[in-house]
């Protein structure tokens, strides 16, 4: 077997990697599309910029929250901080805006990632010689030791917890490379299938000092990751920032692989679609038809497909109208019909509608809004 030399660089042996103009290349996997997560530089939030409960904020990424009150945001980066000479426009962060002592308190960023994409993605997962790295910038505003732990959701669900020490107000890169392990399972479909959990912190409920660190272990509630000093839960304003989250195979980290907005935005309408007014006024949002003199439906089909049939959710009545006629509706719309690939929405409205005429729903430029929402 003969071997070609790039740029007179030998070709690595298997599982090594290469360095070309200091830039680490991968040691497996695909050299684009290398990164697992969806939204990792925080540009899309679909929903708003921030949250002061437990739920998504910034697409595909999750305030996991209990006990005191908290904020998470998505904000820009300063101009001359490293992450931003890195291309990195936005963050997130979360915020105390009380502190907890409480012992089941806690803060976390969380991301899930569907089973299909780990289970094709080239980590030989059951393989103690495969390898996931995990990378990303963060920032705290209190010095300690903060931690990471992620799960396999599939089968008997396994644990790999880290830890990495913050200086105050600084951001840093954090890196791990972590391997497969025999007892882990990963389905392939579209279900939850790995877990990533980013933590300001975790109370004793959730903690033990026997927790190892660096090794796969069976999922145990209590037993999430080791005891965590509560400076930063205790301490009001105390803000924890990240951005720039890569996962991707191979023992090595990469240099994130950035992607344009247009095509993040696509990634997470598999996830998470919102659809506004735009411009002042009225706009239309969903085309139909009347089935009745009081009634009517419009169909939607969904590019790019959905993971699964939506939630539906809207805002209040008032915000809509049924054109032609300026027809108000007299409750919300509601859906039938749902798959990940169209779903069909139903209206009633205050009358005088032909049957079989087109009819259109618009809504509110400054409050109005349908969503489809298939989350992990």
């Amino acid at each position: 077997m003969s071997t070609i030399k790039v740029n007179n660089i030998d070709p690595p042996n298997v599982g090594e990697g290469v360095s070309i103009d200091g830039l680490q290349m991968p040691t497996a996997g695909a050299f684009s599309n290398r990164n697992l997560i969806i939204n990792g530089a925080m540009q899309v939030a679909q929903r708003g910029t921030s949250i002061t409960s437990t739920g998504y904020f910034i697409d595909r990424f999750s305030l996991e929250t209990s006990s005191g009150d908290t904020v998470a945001s998505q904000l820009d980066t300063t101009a001359g901080d490293t992450p931003y000479t890195l291309g990195f426009r936005k963050h997130a962060r979360i915020a105390n805006t009380s502190g907890t002592t409480a012992s089941n308190g806690f803060r976390d960023l969380r991301y899930r990632i569907e089973a299909q994409d780990i289970a094709n993605s080239g980590w030989n997962y059951t393989s103690s010689s495969s390898y996931l790295t995990l990378s990303f910038w963060v920032r705290s505003s209190v010095a300690q030791t903060y931690s990471v732990y992620m799960r396999s959701m599939n089968g008997t669900k396994q644990r790999y917890a880290y830890t990495f020490a913050l200086s105050a107000n600084t951001w840093t890169k954090v890196t791990q490379s972590f391997p497969g392990d025999s007892n882990i399972t990963i389905d392939n479909n579209n279900s939850a299938g790995f877990e990533i959990n980013i933590n300001p912190y975790w109370g004793p409920s959730y903690t033990a000092n026997s927790v190892p660190n660096n090794v796969w272990q069976p999922y145990v509630s209590g037993e999430r990751v080791q005891d965590m000093t509560n400076t930063w839960a205790t301490t009001v304003g105390a803000t924890f920032d990240v951005t720039g989250v890569q996962l991707e195979v191979g023992s090595k980290a990469t240099p994130f692989e950035h992607e344009s907005y247009g095509q993040t935005v696509e990634k997470c309408k598999r996830y998470y679609r919102r659809l506004s007014s735009i411009g002042g006024g009225y706009s239309t949002i969903m085309v139909g038809h009347a089935t009745g003199p009081q009634n009517g439906s419009a169909h939607m089909p969904f590019f790019p497909e959905m993971r699964t049939g939506p939630d539906f959710d809207c805002s209040a009545t008032s915000d809509f109208d049924v054109e032609p006629r300026d027809k108000a509706l007299t409750s919300k719309p509601t859906i039938n019909d749902t798959s990940k690939d169209q779903i069909q929405l139903n209206f009633a409205c205050d009358g005088n509608l032909s049957i079989g005429e087109s009819a259109w729903l618009t809504v509110d430029i400054i409050n109005g809004f349908v969503e489809f929402d298939a989350e992990l």
